[in-house]
């Protein structure tokens, strides 16, 4: 009987859910498996004047690119000025870099001669484009710059040796080790070294919630005229606006707070975050005023599926997810805290512009859903 329908249904269902939500999860992970990162942008700055920085800088764009890892290959971009790559670094523009200073060639000739000084070569880290990914390219540079240095000592003890029979202690000792290494960070991370991450899943959560309260207390009204409708609904926009700084300001404030760190640039950080939960609140709204309730177990999915691809390298992310990353509304958050807490800059125009075009999308959403329930109901009256 119906019953018996009833009772196969329910055994079915949750064999259907778990299979769901196990293969859900398995997707979402996707981009933080077999990770490759293609064409990591970093840089070779040439400053010296003489003829075997310009070599070294040869050698070294084309050995990385001949023998990459299997985890990273690098895109190369030749500098003549630190200055010129700095202003680059603080665009966000280069995970790492490699410097060789003025006085390169004279002091690797020197070397060979009794007032001898090491040549010295600089390792520049972009420690905001992402903690893990700037550890990765560190180490790729600390074992080229290794390898280098065991390169020019090689050459540098045979050419000696070709001159002369018997080498001095000092000169040889100098000439094992020619060069100092020297590491500097830029833009550094602080206190939180996950920006957009560590407040991604409050304010989304939290402009979820928002979403849905003011969705409940306004679904149980029966409103007379579509005059009435508009005024609730722009209450409605007030009380979200007030929710969204609420939670703008009180997520910081509050990870502050509890994990006793230092955030950067706080009043512009909660101003940016503000106009992102507002943007969320408004988006979630909109769909829900068209689709009901179901769409929020949606978007809580929708959590756990943007969560690694906002924290994957940008150049490790196929086509799809890479398009995905960029019209995900968090991905605006993310990439906007990035450029607050740790470049000192406000976020790009691309990231405000995606922010502002989410909140057009659910206000017309919003509005448009107002007309439709009333069509309904003058259909069937």
């Amino acid at each position: 009987g119906l019953g018996d329908v009833y009772k196969r249904q329910f055994l079915w269902l949750p064999i259907i859910v778990a299979l769901f939500i196990g293969a859900y999860f398995s997707i979402t992970a996707i981009p933080s498996t077999h990770v490759k990162v293609n064409d990591l942008p970093i840089a070779i700055v040439n400053e010296d004047s003489g003829v075997t920085g310009e070599n070294l800088a040869k050698q070294i764009t084309e050995a990385t690119s001949s023998s990459n890892s299997s985890a990273m290959s690098i895109k190369w971009t030749v500098f003549d000025s630190e200055k010129k790559l700095l202003k680059d670094m603080n665009r966000e523009k280069y995970y790492g870099a490699i410097v060789i200073p003025k006085d390169f060639s004279e002091k690797l000739q020197s070397l060979t001669a009794p007032n001898a000084q090491k040549a010295e070569l600089k390792i520049i880290i972009n420690q905001g484009m992402g903690t893990t990914v700037t550890t990765q390219v560190n180490t790729a540079l600390t074992q080229m710059t290794t390898q280098l240095n065991n390169k020019l000592s090689t050459n540098l003890l045979q050419n000696v040796a070709n001159r002369s029979t018997s080498i001095p202690a000092t000169m040889a000792l100098n000439l094992s080790n020619p060069l100092t290494i020297k590491k500097e960070k830029v833009n550094k991370t602080g206190d939180l070294a996950n920006g957009g991450a560590h407040f991604f899943q409050s304010v989304w959560l939290g402009s979820l919630g928002t979403s849905m309260l003011l969705g409940f207390a306004f679904s149980k009204i029966r409103f007379k005229s579509l005059k009435e409708k508009f005024s609730a609904l722009f209450v409605q926009l007030i009380a979200a606006g007030i929710s969204a700084l609420v939670i703008g300001y009180g997520v910081p404030a509050l990870q502050s707070w509890i994990l006793d760190v230092n955030i950067p640039n706080f009043t512009e950080l909660g101003l940016f975050m503000s106009l992102c939960a507002f943007a969320f609140i408004i988006f979630i709204n909109g769909v829900e005023s068209w689709v009901g309730i179901i769409s929020i177990p949606v978007f809580m999915l929708l959590l756990f599926f943007a969560a690694p691809l906002l924290t994957a390298v940008p150049e490790s992310l196929n086509g799809f997810y890479s398009t995905l990353a960029d019209w995900l509304p968090m991905s605006y958050m993310y990439r906007g805290v990035k450029s607050i807490m740790y470049f000192n800059h406000g976020p790009a125009n691309s990231v405000v512009m995606g922010l502002i075009y989410t909140i057009i999308t659910g206000l017309i959403l919003i509005i448009t859903a107002q007309f439709k329930k009333d069509n309904k109901k003058e259909g069937s009256n």
